[in-house]
């Protein structure tokens, strides 16, 4: 159970630990993430109690600040346990007596917050129009690369259409034997020998075509399948680059939401 200590920060009385607003990390520390450090992606084990709240569940990331386990949801807080917000800012005793003398110092004038409101509107304008372009040119990629696969698989159609007009427009004589042979007189109906050497050639230039065909047909199949793997690869870096997108509209959007406290901090100023 978290009960407010004063204005963006929280305490557990039951182990004493610290939820502290974004907002207030950036009055006091100037930086919403604070405190910095590196990710420990494979420690990730609380879930934002903020989320919860509205019903969500979140699992904030931990990273190494210090020597000190931070975890931290990206749009609510960092959750602090107990004496950890007095290690992080060398103070021994009464953390959040420091905290609010610090916010105490840094506050804002009127200046500063119309400054640092306009620095927000210039930042946003500025991952707004990032986050567009990268998707037209995700857009664009995605079109031109859909386009070079219809167009290889329009060509195999092709070349399957031509070789089936082809096979079906053959003679009963293969062209593909000599002219002498073709021109020949037919044997007397009577002569066995003369009959079985033209099955003979027939059954040799029939298998010879198979085996052409079926080098033809495996080849096809050869490109086909590559045709496919690089379809599929195609849709794999189409997911990662809308999964990147989407995660440049989630800095946007919280961009936005820190202009708005901005904007409300200012409001209730006289």
């Amino acid at each position: 159970m978290l009960e407010r200590a004063f204005d963006g920060v929280s305490t557990c009385l039951r182990c004493e630990g610290l939820w502290i607003a974004p907002a207030t990390l950036d009055a006091a520390f100037g930086n919403p993430r604070w405190p910095a450090g590196h990710t420990l992606w494979w420690r990730n084990s609380l879930d934002c109690p903020e989320c919860a709240f509205e019903g969500k569940s979140t699992l904030m990331a931990a990273r190494m600040s210090n020597d000190v386990l931070v975890d931290q949801c990206p749009e609510h807080g960092v959750w602090l346990d107990r004496g950890e917000l007095g290690r992080l800012m060398g103070v021994p005793t009464d953390e959040l007596a420091a905290l609010r003398d610090r916010l105490a110092v840094m506050a804002p004038d009127l200046e500063q917050l119309v400054a640092r409101r306009e620095k927000w509107r210039a930042d946003i304008e500025i991952r707004r129009k990032a986050a567009h372009d990268y998707r037209q040119a995700l857009e664009e990629e995605h079109r031109r690369r859909v386009a070079i696969t219809e167009a290889e698989r329009a060509r195999l159609g092709a070349e399957d259409r031509v070789r089936a007009a082809t096979t079906a427009a053959s003679p009963a004589q293969s062209p593909a034997r000599p002219r002498a042979e073709r021109a020949a007189p037919a044997p007397p109906a009577g002569d066995p020998i003369e009959a079985a050497r033209r099955a003979a050639r027939r059954k040799q230039t029939l298998g010879t075509e198979r085996a052409q065909t079926s080098a033809e047909v495996a080849r096809l199949q050869g490109q086909l399948a590559a045709l496919h793997d690089h379809v599929r690869r195609l849709d794999a870096e189409l997911a990662d680059t809308r999964q990147r997108a989407d995660g440049v509209q989630h800095e946007l959007d919280a961009a936005r939401a820190r202009l708005q406290a901005l904007d409300g901090e200012l409001d209730g100023l006289p």
